[in-house]
């Protein structure tokens, strides 16, 4: 096995699920909502910082009508909705404490 071989094995994997398509993720999902471009490289900074070996299903919305029948189905099948008007990092980061939590059960 190489060092690539190694660290490609070692990397986690990304889905994104744009409108109309949608998918029942297996590992750790989020829904992000009216990012700008700024705040969505900030996100997947975090994310590649904190969830480095997770496979991420990313449900993205662009648009500004948040009652739409597919953004309700992604809130449902996404475990975190990060919205543009917070602060991305705390919610990364209080995500992560949660997910941690989570995962082993405390």
């Amino acid at each position: 096995m190489t060092d690539k071989d190694s660290l490609i094995g070692n990397m986690g994997k990304l889905i994104i699920v744009t409108p109309p398509s949608m998918t029942r993720p297996r590992d750790i999902s989020f829904t992000i909502l009216n990012l700008n471009d700024e705040q969505k490289t900030l996100f997947t900074n975090k994310l590649n910082e904190l969830f480095p070996e997770n496979e991420i299903t990313l449900f993205v919305w662009d648009k500004s009508n948040v009652e739409d029948r597919w953004v309700y189905e992604a809130n449902l099948n996404s475990d975190y909705v990060i919205q543009g008007d917070t602060d991305i990092t705390k919610q990364i980061e209080t995500i992560k404490a949660k997910y941690d939590r989570r995962k082993f059960d405390l």
